[in-house]
């Protein structure tokens, strides 16, 4: 009995052993879909653009977006939209700051308009009075 003994000790050795290899592989599967989920595009109408022109009430420089959020004229009052700019990583790799956009900068926002908020929507591309462009690539939707 002691040979059938040490084989199964063996094996629970080597369960013990795969017990965190499986934890990895499962939590960097789960990451991996996180990430996935996180920058895609559900919660916007990709198959049609707005442009929304305004005054920048504030560009927020936080992880894991920018945003912008801008003043608009509407009639005779005034309207509050916002846009969901890229990641923050992405953002500092192509040399924008926290200092990009200013309040009080005239703007267009060319978007995918959201799903849930009326006044919100994707950014795909800010284009600035008097400066370049900025294009927010986001290559599943470029192609459309």
């Amino acid at each position: 009995m002691e040979p059938s003994s040490n084989t199964a000790r063996a094996g629970v050795h080597r369960a013990a052993a795969l017990s965190p290899a499986l934890v990895a592989v499962f939590a960097a599967l789960v990451a991996v879909a996180g990430l996935y989920a996180h920058h895609g595009s559900a919660d916007y109408h990709t198959d049609r653009e707005i442009v929304v022109s305004g005054t920048v009430k504030e560009f927020r420089w936080a992880n894991p977006h920018v945003w912008v959020y801008l003043t608009v004229s509407k009639g005779s009052g005034m309207e509050e939209w916002n846009g969901e700019g890229p990641p923050l990583t992405w953002a500092q790799a192509r040399g924008w700051s926290s200092a990009t956009l200013k309040p009080g900068a005239r703007v267009r926002l060319v978007m995918y308009p959201s799903r849930s908020d009326a006044k919100g929507g994707l950014i795909r591309r800010i284009e600035r009075d008097g400066a370049d462009t900025l294009v927010v690539s986001r290559p599943w939707l470029d192609s459309r």
